[in-house]
């Protein structure tokens, strides 16, 4: 997991650790309850330092998820855990769109030949835009980056995900809960 700082990276593993069963709660950067920023200074800085690493089983798997920096000081550390790597999510952050570590990292990644997928992450925030950071995306990956979920509702109405690959919706409970449950309608939960 790479990407620019505050891009939601250790909130995406502690959710993926969730949902996977791995941990029996969603821990939360604020609460300094996550697995992997578990360091006192990460915890009072409410950044990741240096990588650390979580596994869990998915569909009879084991998955190794790294967490990264991803401020300017720490990038470096970034790049050292992607000689280990079969692959790379990158995530982006809703407000912000493409950042100045978001194309380090990409570069990290074609330097080591890495298969890349990018997470547009942190909808839920006000003034997130998924069609604006997909636009950013497309300026600088060009338009091979194309959208294989959309999100239903955004900022303080984001609800879930219209998967368009297996044609379904999920929705996501107000309450953080993690889990998501097929929608029928994609306008609200239940």
């Amino acid at each position: 997991m790479v990407g620019h700082g505050k891009s939601g990276k250790t909130s995406l593993i502690a959710g993926l650790l969730y949902t996977a069963g791995a941990t029996n709660r969603l821990t939360r950067v604020d609460e300094g309850s996550t697995i992997t920023d578990f360091d006192e200074e990460e915890i009072a800085r409410k950044i990741t330092i240096s990588s650390s690493v979580a596994a869990a089983e998915w569909a009879k798997r084991k998955v190794n998820l790294i967490d990264t920096p991803g401020f300017n000081i720490f990038i470096n550390d970034a790049k050292s855990v992607l000689v280990a790597a079969d692959a790379v999510l990158v995530t982006i952050d809703g407000v912000a769109g493409i950042e100045v570590q978001t194309e380090k990292v990409w570069g990290f990644a074609e330097e080591f030949s890495l298969p890349r997928a990018i997470v547009i992450n942190r909808l839920d925030r006000e003034r997130s835009s998924f069609e604006r950071a997909l636009e950013s995306v497309q300026a600088y990956c060009g338009r091979v980056a194309v959208p294989i979920h959309l999100p239903i509702g955004e900022e303080k109405e984001f609800r879930g995900v219209v998967d368009l690959v297996r044609m379904k919706a999920y929705a996501y409970a107000p309450d953080g809960d993690g889990k998501g449950r097929e929608n029928l309608h994609p306008g609200g939960y239940g």
